[in-house]
């Protein structure tokens, strides 16, 4: 992956908007678990499309639904759930929705 960074400086930043457009809310709105969950999409989707670059797929032919896929199979992964540090984290609606109602 680093020896292909200079090829395609953008791929990061574009995949980390690609995941924030699937995902359709913003880490600051959502919480912790929302943004690691994120950030793990970001990285699976970047390795993903370099793998496919070096095997020759060609970006065009990746589908557009491609980060959303990803990011929900993050999301429902029960590997990560099951993660400790997943497992302690709430996030920022359920803690609003549960104070709204105190």
């Amino acid at each position: 992956m680093a020896l292909s960074a200079p090829a395609y400086p953008y791929l990061a930043r574009d995949c980390e908007r690609a995941v924030r457009e699937a995902a359709g809310i913003s880490p600051r709105e959502a919480g912790m678990r929302e943004a690691l969950q994120q950030q793990v999409a970001k990285g699976l989707l970047l390795s993903v499309l370099t793998v496919g670059w070096q095997t020759m797929v060609e970006p065009e032919k990746w589908p557009e639904e491609f980060p959303a896929a990803v990011l929900g199979a993050v999301r429902t992964s029960k590997t990560i759930k099951a993660d400790p540090t997943m497992a302690n984290l709430r996030d920022q609606r359920s803690a609003r929705t549960a104070g709204a109602g105190a």
